[in-house]
C-alpha cells in the first residue's frame, strides 16, 4: 500500500494526471471581460509615424486629387457629426468642392511609406478671407435655394460669422478663416491634424493676417484648436438653433452638442518671422 501511495503521488507531481478540482477550474474559468480585449479598428494603422509626414502647399496640378480626397474622406465624416450633413450628389456640395479644390491657401499632409515609395494624401487644409458682407450673401442664397439640407447649412454659417461680432470687437476688415481641416480615416486622432492646423496658424503669420478663425462643427476640431493655443470666443448649443417655424434643425450624435468659434490674433506690430537660413 505505501509504494502504491507513493507511485501515484509520483504521477500527480509529474503532470500525469491532474486533480479533480484542477480540472474542474480549468472547465469552468471565468472568461476575460471586454475591457480587458483590445478591438483595433481594422482601417487604424498602429505602425503610423508622424515624422514621415510633410505638408506641402498645394498648385495648379493639386484640383483633382483634393477633390477626390473631399469626397472619400471629409464630406461623408467630419459635416455629419453635428448635423451639417448633405447628400453627395448635392449641387451645393460640388460647388464647395470647386472652391475648395481650387482657391484658397490649401495645405496638403503627404505620408511617405518607405516600403512602396509611395506618397500618400492623408490631410487637405483650407483657408479663405471672410468679409462682413458675406453673412447677407449666405442669407439671401439661403432663401432662394429649394433644397433644405443646403438652406440649414448656409444659414448656419451665417449666424455663426454674425453672431460673435468678431469684425467690430477686434476692429478689422476680413477674417482669415480655416474653413477645412480634414484627415483621413486611418490616421485619425495621430496627430496630422495637429500638424496642419499649427503649419496654418504659421502662414498666416507669414501672410500678416490680422485674425484667424476656425469653425469647429466638432469636438474632435475644438480639441485640435485648443491644443494649438487657440482661444475660444463663442460658442452655441445645437438644440438652440431653429429654422423660421421654430422647428429643431440639427440632432448631432454625442459628444458633438456644440458648434464654437475659436481665434488667433496676430501682432502685427512685431516684425514678421525671419525665415530659415542656411548653415553657411
Amino acid at each position: 500500500m505505501y509504494r502504491l501511495n507513493l507511485l501515484v503521488s509520483g504521477a500527480v507531481r509529474g503532470g500525469l494526471c491532474q486533480s479533480p478540482l484542477k480540472v474542474q477550474a480549468k472547465n469552468y474559468r471565468k472568461p476575460a471581460a471586454p475591457c480587458h480585449t483590445r478591438l483595433s479598428p481594422p482601417e487604424k494603422r498602429p505602425c503610423f509615424d508622424i515624422r514621415s509626414v510633410s505638408i506641402e502647399y498645394a498648385n495648379k496640378c493639386h484640383p483633382r486629387i483634393i477633390r477626390s480626397f473631399l469626397y472619400s474622406q471629409y464630406w461623408p465624416r467630419e459635416p455629419s457629426v453635428s448635423g451639417l450633413w448633405m447628400s453627395l450628389d448635392c449641387p451645393y456640395l460640388d460647388i464647395l468642392t470647386d472652391k475648395y479644390s481650387n482657391s484658397g491657401d490649401r495645405l496638403l499632409a503627404f505620408e511617405h511609406i518607405k516600403r512602396t515609395g509611395e506618397r500618400k494624401l492623408i490631410g487637405v487644409s483650407v483657408a479663405n478671407k471672410i468679409f462682413p458682407w458675406v453673412a447677407d450673401e449666405l442669407e439671401d442664397w439661403a432663401h432662394c435655394t429649394c433644397s433644405y439640407p443646403e438652406s440649414h447649412r448656409m444659414y448656419f454659417i451665417a449666424h455663426c460669422y454674425r453672431s460673435p461680432n468678431l469684425f467690430q470687437k477686434y476692429d478689422v476688415n476680413y477674417i482669415y478663416e480655416i474653413e477645412v481641416l480634414a484627415t483621413a480615416a486611418e490616421v485619425t486622432g495621430q496627430g496630422v491634424g495637429t500638424l496642419l492646423l499649427k503649419t496654418a496658424l504659421e502662414q498666416a503669420l507669414e501672410l500678416r493676417h490680422p485674425l484667424v478663425q476656425v469653425l469647429a462643427v466638432s469636438q474632435y476640431t475644438a480639441k485640435i484648436c485648443e491644443k494649438c493655443g487657440m482661444k475660444r470666443v463663442w460658442s452655441m448649443d445645437y438644440t438652440d438653433f431653429v429654422d423660421n417655424k421654430g422647428r429643431r434643425v440639427f440632432f448631432p450624435r454625442r459628444p458633438h452638442h456644440t458648434a464654437a468659434v475659436y481665434i488667433k490674433k496676430n501682432d502685427l506690430s512685431k516684425p514678421p518671422p525671419e525665415p530659415c537660413k542656411p548653415p553657411f
